[in-house]
């Protein structure tokens, strides 16, 4: 069995169940391991799940550093329990890799490292506070089965990785193209649509309430969680034009943006890792079709520029009112940009699916996978922790 470890809910982590239907196409077992965060986790009935509760996950930085602690305790003593069947661990970030990083030095099974995102440049550590991270990500890397980035490009954040233990697996959905609605003519709302982490601060989530909420030419929908969603909720309380409907898992959040003219993707310059973005957003409005708004001097800013598929605008809500303001009143420049989104998409992208993650992806976990030899019994292990403390 292949075990996933993540420090969030499975449900709404489309990247994730491409690998686990990408398995199940091939007959590999799999399962994963999760944190519910607020105790309101979708989950995905299709992937068998070890779920770890921890309410609260959302709070300050010593609540959630204390919740990760237990999450990763969770884990290794699942693992441990699963052993006998465990065969490849499969750790998403360094917050769940080092787990899977310990448990390899303590039974030989081996592990993927899956880096969705650098862990000290998406919260901002740098300095000396760093170091530490550094150090522990180093020996992951060194010791990973298998490493696997979103971008080319995310190679100059990382440690050296051995070109032949590094695949590249770009956030590309495993859909159809979509048939949303016609585009919305002059006099008539925009309406935008976001699906992903409700981030405070970094994602202009707030600046696009502000701006939806002064402008009544504008309808704003938001399915995700995290630590706006009070703000989100009580402003969809007060401005009818504003709807949140909650974490939602992927099908039913791509549906909700097929009903938008705009999918909206910011990444603020303040967090060092938006730099490297390479995020679902950008290929999710190619398989819709709909323009996407999106941030200045990041690669989905230069991608939409270069490719005529939307907006990259400057952080704030001034960038976005703008923006907006060409969306609505140039019918003609957004269905351009529309008819780009969906050519570049059936020309470049529509076979990903079966071509990378099927094709390379799964290809590589039934290789790695550990064949049990009776090596990793309890007492095997706790005799290996001897000279792995030393």
């Amino acid at each position: 069995m292949i075990l996933f470890l993540r420090s969030s809910d499975i449900g709404i982590d489309s990247r994730l169940r491409r690998y686990c239907h990408a398995l199940r196409e091939t007959g590999l077992g799999f399962a994963a391991l999760y944190w519910d965060r607020d105790g309101k986790a979708v989950g995905d009935t299709q992937i068998p799940s070890f779920r770890y509760r921890a309410k609260k996950g959302y709070g300050s930085r010593l609540a959630t550093a204390l919740h990760l602690i237990g999450l990763n305790l969770f884990a290794l003593m699942t693992m441990l329990r699963i052993r006998k069947t465990l065969r490849l661990v499969h750790a998403v970030d360094l917050d769940t890799a080092a787990t899977a990083w310990l448990f390899h030095k303590l039974s030989g099974i081996p592990f993927i490292y899956d880096i969705y995102d650098s862990y000290p440049d998406s919260r901002g550590i740098q300095g000396w506070k760093r170091r530490p991270f550094d150090w522990i990500e180093r020996r992951v890397i060194r010791s990973a089965a298998l490493v696997i980035l979103a971008d080319e490009s995310r190679t100059a954040q990382h440690a050296p990785i051995d070109p032949e233990r590094l695949l590249v697996i770009e956030n590309v959905p495993d859909v159809p193209a979509y048939a949303g609605k016609c585009a919305v003519q002059k006099g008539e709302r925009l309406r935008v649509g976001y699906l992903g982490t409700l981030e405070a601060h970094f994602r202009g989530i707030e600046h696009m309430l502000s701006v939806v909420e002064a402008d009544a030419g504008l309808e704003l929908y938001i399915g995700g969680t995290g630590a706006l969603a009070d703000d989100v909720r009580d402003a969809a309380a007060l401005c009818p034009r504003i709807r949140y409907y909650g974490a939602m898992q992927h099908e039913a959040g791509l549906a909700m943006l097929a009903d938008c003219d705009v999918v909206m993707g910011l990444y603020y310059a303040e967090v060092p890792n938006h730099r490297f973005a390479a995020p679902n957003k950008y290929y999710e409005h190619l398989v819709l079709g709909k323009p996407m708004l999106t941030s200045l001097g990041t690669p989905p800013g230069t991608k939409v520029v270069t490719h005529d598929t939307g907006w990259a605008v400057a952080d704030g809500a001034a960038g976005i009112t703008q923006a907006l303001t060409e969306a609505r009143a140039n019918t003609e420049g957004r269905l351009r940009k529309e008819a780009n989104a969906r050519a570049l998409w059936r020309n470049g992208y529509a076979d990903y699916f079966q071509r990378v993650i099927k094709g390379h992806y799964a290809t590589c976990a039934a290789r790695l996978i550990k064949p049990h030899n009776g090596t990793t019994d309890l007492n095997s292990i706790i005799a290996s922790l001897l000279p792995f403390a030393c």
